[in-house]
């Protein structure tokens, strides 16, 4: 649960943890931030595109370009332990999707920053806040992001960053940067300490691992990024008869690769048996990325195991994870700009580390599952089809956005009867023409428009008119009518209806656990959806008791059963 913030006139905000979101409701706001350190925090703000990035650099706002070209964002203050940023949400172009608040810091990283807080208040109360506890090592942080939902504006509390600084995060989001990166010194191994001492760090920075001690100790020490510790390890001769691990001689190589070793073998086994279970938690907390991330492959150093066998072991929870980040996002049947930038990302930063090609297909299926999703949640938000059809008569200002074949399904007692006709959508009205009398329903008698178990749903406020009816491609064709009913009603539509099919993160998470991530009817571990047991329609609850994973199949096939 959300915690309160204590404004002037008493708790009227919300408390935000990493990845949680919360609606803005003032048109204009001041976005703040203070640390507690004498640390130089630098502010920046960037206004990206449905693609994810800037569309020129005037997108990128920072101390150097302190306010944008439509007045939108501007930084307004800069200094020791406070900054501030002006947003104007009501004055963004529609051509920005998401505005991202970041910081960067020229020296050191962020967990040297005490208390990083982000405040975003109107004109006399706050209205978020975010405290970023335990940040990553990183110099450069993405705070948090306001984003379009439903023609309204909300921000979400990010707290994730690049150890590479100011320079990555402009890479990352398309900002064109003129400096070319500073050549580092290669790494250093440690200098050797006169009188046997312990090795000293050389003056390059090096990452965690093994270096050797001094001359002719015949032994390596492990450097963990910030000092020595007292762990250490054989040093083994360079010789590929030999284990690069125990200094054992190898098996003889039969096939061109080297085999593994006999003695090391059951040991990393063994080893990577537990490591998968901390590799499948970071995934499902913080992604592909992040200190996490960077800890499980220096586990893997530390125990002399080659990143081949991390990348191998990876491969089947890369793949999971990705369903997971696409079942997660179909949860409440829209698919935002954001949502298909962090699926393409998560691809980007898993092919760094695993071999995907092997999977390539499940991924390109995954991909153009999230595509599509993407498609129909702006047709549903009113980026309409036109088409023309010369045989149908329209009134003079009438558009058409579908006219399909359709079957008009009545329960009765003895089963279900179809009656064959064609399923028409304009810019005025609904109709169904069908081999007897036929419907016609203007929108203002439409309550809704959805798509369950393979059909089309039309509720109304008249008997006549509302029902079920099976279309080729329901989805698709449902998609439109909503959009189009979303227009006539000028985005009115039912309610509190939407917010409805909205699982919270923590709901998707425990049911994702519970049920294993696989269908509960079949096992698959495919095309899964989170399911309603009792549906939405017939007053189910959007409740962990009510929730269900199922693969697509199934959860048709459970709609034939309804």
């Amino acid at each position: 649960m959300r915690n309160g913030i204590r404004c002037k006139n008493g708790v009227h905000g919300v408390k935000l943890s990493r990845g949680e979101n919360a609606a803005v409701t003032a048109s204009t706001v001041a976005v703040t931030l203070t640390w507690g350190s004498q640390s130089d925090v630098d502010p920046q703000a960037l206004l990206l595109a449905e693609n994810g990035k800037i569309r020129t650099n005037d997108d990128f706002v920072f101390y150097n370009a302190a306010k944008h070209p439509s007045d939108a964002v501007s930084l307004t203050e800069s200094g020791t332990g406070r900054a501030v940023l002006t947003v104007s949400l009501a004055t963004v172009e529609t051509a920005v999707s998401r505005i991202v608040v970041s910081a960067s810091v020229d020296e050191g990283s962020f967990r040297d920053v005490r208390d990083l807080t982000l405040t975003v208040q109107d004109e006399s109360d706050a209205l978020i806040s975010f405290e970023v506890d335990q940040p990553d090592a990183v110099a450069a942080i993405v705070l948090g992001e306001f984003y379009r939902r439903n023609g309204t504006w909300k921000f979400r509390a990010v707290g994730q960053g690049w150890a590479n600084g100011l320079r990555g995060l402009a890479e990352e989001f398309g900002v064109e940067v003129d400096d070319p990166p500073a050549n580092p010194s290669p790494a250093e191994s440690p200098a050797p300490a006169p009188n046997g001492a312990e090795p000293q760090p050389s003056p390059a920075r090096m990452e965690p691992g093994w270096y050797p001690e001094v001359a002719g100790s015949g032994l390596l020490r492990w450097w963990n990024g910030t000092g020595w510790t007292d762990d250490t390890w054989q040093l083994i001769p360079s010789d590929p008869a030999l284990c690069e691990r125990c200094g054992r001689e190898r098996r003889i190589s039969r096939f061109g690769s080297p085999p593994p070793c006999r003695w090391c073998e059951s040991d990393v086994n063994r080893f990577m048996e537990t490591w998968r279970s901390p590799a499948w938690r970071v995934l499902t907390e913080s992604g592909p990325r992040g200190s996490g991330w960077e800890e499980l492959w220096v586990a893997l150093r530390f125990e002399r195991i080659h990143d081949a066998s991390g990348r191998e072991a990876l491969r089947p929870l890369a793949v999971a994870y990705l369903e997971r980040v696409v079942a997660f996002a179909f949860a409440d049947d829209e698919i935002e700009a954001d949502e298909l930038g962090d699926f393409e990302r998560a691809v980007v930063d898993l092919a760094a580390a695993v071999d995907l090609r092997v999977a390539q297909r499940r991924v390109d299926e995954l991909r153009q599952r999230m595509l599509r999703g993407r498609s129909l949640t702006q047709v549903r938000a009113g980026e309409l089809p036109r088409i023309q059809r010369s045989n149908l008569h329209l009134e003079a200002d009438e558009t058409l956005y579908v006219d399909v074949n359709a079957s008009q399904i009545k329960y009765l007692a003895s089963g279900p009867r179809h009656n064959s006709g064609r399923l028409i959508g304009s810019s005025k009205k609904l109709r169904f023409i069908g081999a007897g009398a036929g419907t016609e329903l203007p929108w203002s008698k439409i309550v809704s428009i959805t798509s369950e178990y393979g059909n089309v749903i039309v509720s109304a406020t008249t008997a006549r008119g509302g029902g079920t009816y099976g279309v080729p491609d329901p989805e698709y064709v449902a998609a439109v009518l909503e959009g189009a009913l979303r227009i006539a009603k000028r985005l009115v539509l039912a309610p509190g209806q939407r917010d409805t099919r909205s699982i919270p993160p923590d709901v998707k998470s425990e049911v994702w656990q519970r049920d294993g991530g696989r269908c509960c009817q079949c096992g698959d571990a495919h095309y899964l959806e989170f399911d309603h047991v009792i549906p939405l329609s017939r007053g189910g609850a959007t409740s962990v008791g009510n929730l269900q994973i199922l693969c697509r199949r199934c959860n048709l096939e459970k709609g034939a059963r309804i």
